[in-house]
């Protein structure tokens, strides 16, 4: 299945929801396009929604992932990713935050949702 990405601002919240099979580079590829429109936006805060993609990285990859997020999404405040649990393993979670980024991942939309508005300034 094709990979495709929808955004949706919710809230002050960039919400990028992606479907289908996912290289490494797709992945990357959405962090860009959030990048760009977080920064055009003001928008400080977003959810990378990948629950219905099937990834299919290996750890090296998860690794370069997680680094390329935190580049591209570094002027962010916080950053939600919500996966399958199948998917959860940690890995490009850590290399972001050890890139900087304040970035959890969830295995439930609403968890991370939740998350990702807490604290915002009103």
């Amino acid at each position: 299945m094709a990979f495709a990405l929808r955004v949706r601002h919710d809230d002050g919240v960039l919400v990028a929801q992606s479907s289908g099979s996912a290289l490494l580079a797709d992945l990357c590829g959405m962090a860009d396009l959030v990048g760009t429109i977080t920064a055009m936006s003001g928008e400080r805060r977003a959810v990378l929604d990948l629950q219905a993609v099937d990834i299919g990285l290996g750890f090296t990859d998860h690794l370069q992932l997680g680094s390329y997020v935190a580049q591209r999404l570094h002027h962010l405040e916080r950053v939600a990713s919500v996966v399958p649990q199948r998917y959860r393993t940690g890995t490009s979670e850590k290399a972001a935050q050890k890139g900087g980024l304040q970035l959890r991942t969830f295995t439930d939309l609403g968890e991370g949702l939740r998350w990702v508005h807490e604290g915002r300034e009103a």
